[in-house]
C-alpha cells in the first residue's frame, strides 16, 4: 500500500473527503460526519434517486492515467440519469473501494478533485458514503438524489403511437474513444511512438479522435436539456448502453414499437475515423457502443424551439416514429428493409 495512504488510514481518508467536498446544495441540514446525512425535502417536489458503479477493469483502466477525469465521470453518469427524468440533482453519496496496493494517495486526491469539480458545476453536495478496502481493484459507486416537480418526472413509459423519436448530440463518440484508448491514444497527447499511424490521419482526424477520447472520459450530462423537456417529452431515457438497447427499453415500458431510419442516426466524427482505422462499422458504434449519455426521447411536438434557448449549438435529431405495434425497436435501412434492433452493452451477456 502507498505509505501516504497507509499513514492516512480509513478515517483520515474520510476526513480528507469531508475537507474537499465543501459545496452545499439546498436542503442539506447535515452532511458528512454523522451516522447519516440529514436532508430537508422541498415542498411540492418528488425525490428521484439513482446509483451507478464504475469498476476498474470493467468501466476504466487506471493505466490510462486519467484520475481527475474518472472522478468527474463517476458523478456525471448519475447526473445523466437525473437528466433523463427531467430532474435537478442535489445530494450524492460516494462508495469508495480502494485496493490495498498500487493506488497512491495522490491519485485518489486527483479523483476526488474531479468529483468535486463535477459536483460544484451542477450544484451537488456530497453528504456521505462509505470507504473500504477492495480485493480486486478500484471501485467507485455514487448514489445521487435529485428533485422534480410533483407529477412531472419524465418516465420511459409515456410514449404513444405517431409521436417522433428524437436524440440529442451525436452517437458513437464514446465507443470510438474507448477503442482509441485501448489502442494507446491519450487525451491531449501526441500520437504514440510505437503505434502505427495511418497516412490518411491528418489534423482533422486527430481532432475527431481527441473529441472521442473526451466523450468517453468526460461525458456531459444533459441536465438543462432534460429540465427543458418537462412538459414536451412524453418518454425519455439516457443513452448509456446504446440506442439499439435503450430504445428497446423505452418501447417495452411504453408498450409500443418504434421505427428509426439508419440514415438519420447522427454519427460522431470519432466513430467515422475509428471505423476506418480499426475496421469497425461507424453505424454499429453509434447504435450499440453505449456511454454516449445523450437523451433519447419521444415527443408530439418539435422540441427544438424550446431547446434553442438552453443549448443553441446542440444538435437534436428526429430519428423516426413511435408505432402502435409492440415490435420493439426496428431500424429501416436505405434499401427499405427493416431489421430488429438488438445488442448494446450488457454486463451479464456471454462474451462474443
Amino acid at each position: 500500500m502507498d505509505p501516504a495512504l497507509a499513514h492516512l488510514g480509513e478515517f483520515g481518508l474520510i476526513g480528507l473527503i469531508r475537507e474537499r467536498m465543501r459545496h452545499r446544495s439546498p436542503g442539506t441540514v447535515l452532511g458528512i460526519g454523522d451516522d447519516a446525512a440529514v436532508l430537508r425535502p422541498e415542498a411540492d417536489a418528488e425525490v428521484i434517486a439513482t446509483t451507478d458503479m464504475l469498476l476498474e477493469g470493467v468501466h476504466f483502466q487506471r493505466h490510462w492515467g486519467c484520475p481527475r477525469e474518472l472522478g468527474r465521470k463517476t458523478l456525471a453518469v448519475n447526473l445523466s440519469d437525473i437528466a433523463a427524468m427531467g430532474g435537478r440533482p442535489q445530494h450524492a453519496l460516494l462508495g469508495l473501494g480502494v485496493p490495498p496496493s498500487g493506488v497512491p494517495l495522490a491519485e485518489i486526491e486527483a479523483l476526488l478533485a474531479g468529483l468535486e469539480e463535477e459536483a460544484a458545476a451542477y450544484g451537488v453536495a456530497l453528504v456521505g458514503g462509505d470507504t473500504c478496502a477492495s480485493r480486486s481493484g478500484l471501485v467507485l459507486s455514487v448514489t445521487l438524489l435529485g428533485v422534480v416537480a410533483a407529477g412531472r418526472a419524465i418516465l420511459r413509459s409515456g410514449a404513444h403511437p405517431e409521436e417522433t423519436v428524437w436524440v440529442t448530440g451525436r452517437l458513437g463518440g464514446s465507443a470510438a474513444g474507448l477503442l482509441a484508448l485501448e489502442s494507446g491514444l491519450r487525451p491531449d497527447s501526441p500520437w504514440p511512438a510505437g503505434l502505427p499511424r495511418p497516412t490518411w490521419i491528418g489534423p482533422a482526424e486527430e481532432a475527431a479522435l481527441q473529441a472521442g477520447l473526451r466523450a468517453h472520459l468526460l461525458p456531459v450530462p444533459r441536465l438543462a436539456i432534460g429540465q427543458a423537456l418537462v412538459g414536451c417529452a412524453t418518454a425519455m431515457i439516457d443513452v448509456s448502453d446504446g440506442i439499439a438497447s435503450d430504445l428497446g427499453h423505452l418501447c417495452t415500458e411504453s408498450r409500443v414499437g418504434a421505427r428509426i431510419q439508419a440514415g438519420r442516426v447522427p454519427i460522431h466524427p470519432a466513430a467515422a475515423v475509428v471505423g476506418r482505422w480499426l475496421g469497425r462499422d461507424p453505424l454499429d458504434l453509434a447504435l450499440r457502443g453505449g456511454e454516449d449519455y445523450e437523451l433519447l426521447f419521444t415527443s408530439r411536438a418539435d422540441p427544438r424551439p424550446r431547446l434553442l434557448a438552453v443549448a443553441p449549438e446542440l444538435e437534436v435529431t428526429a430519428l423516426g416514429a413511435v408505432v402502435a405495434e409492440p415490435l420493439g425497436a426496428r431500424l429501416e435501412t436505405a434499401d427499405g428493409r427493416e431489421h430488429a434492433m438488438a445488442g448494446g452493452f450488457d454486463h451479464f451477456s456471454a462474451a462474443p
